[in-house]
């Protein structure tokens, strides 16, 4: 379902947990991930770490893991380390499509409507203070802001789908610092399953997202 190549999922698994893993466990967690968790969404990394911090002292630091792989996933090719692997040919998709847009807009709606109103707002907030960070393109900021205030859907034509993933990764980072891991991933997937039932067609470009 992720469009980066295998070995950019690789390297972001390897760069996050590296802090927190000696060499020889670290790749085992490798391991662990391609055997089980390589075709899976890149966002669903919960029950990934779960599995990995299963001694007491990982146990206290799993939020601190997950945050950590997901910032690694949000990174560019160039911001992680290499391969432990080696090398892997392949270049990744960077077509930009106007679906992928719509696809992000009704896809954040939906999760944004399973949290109460005064949540929303927070993560609104919390969320615009954190792109205007990321020093995105003025008109991909503007758009993001008039976006944030009302329920349209969002309008990015012009916003490569790798973009996309990131702005949909913050929110779901945001999310699961309010709400927690298990609450933020249950939202993730029911708003994917209502975008998946209410607009097929834009089942292709869910997928990159993810």
């Amino acid at each position: 379902m992720n469009k980066r190549s295998l070995s950019d999922r690789r390297r972001a698994i390897y760069t996050g947990l590296k802090p927190f893993f000696d060499d020889a466990s670290l790749m085992q967690a490798v391991t662990h991930w391609e055997n089980r968790y390589a075709d899976q969404p890149s966002l669903a990394l919960q029950r990934y770490v779960a599995d990995i911090c299963q001694n007491t002292a990982l146990k206290d630091k799993r939020a601190t893991i997950l945050r950590s792989l997901l910032h690694a996933m949000a990174q560019d090719s160039s911001e992680l380390l290499a391969d432990p692997r080696g090398p892997e040919a392949g270049t990744p998709n960077t077509a930009e499509t106007a679906s992928a847009s719509s696809a992000y807009g009704v896809l954040m709606l939906a999760m944004m409507s399973q949290i109460d109103e005064s949540l929303q707002h927070k993560l609104r907030i919390e969320l615009f203070a954190a792109l205007r960070q990321r020093q995105l393109p003025l008109a991909i900021l503007e758009a993001l802001q008039n976006w944030l205030g009302t329920r349209q859907p969002l309008k990015l034509n012009n916003a490569p789908p790798a973009l996309l993933q990131k702005l949909l990764n913050q929110y779901y980072v945001l999310l699961c610092e309010n709400l927690g891991p298990v609450r933020a991933d249950n939202i993730l997937a029911r708003g994917v399953a209502q975008v998946q039932h209410q607009h097929p067609e834009l089942d292709p470009f869910i997928d990159r997202l993810l």
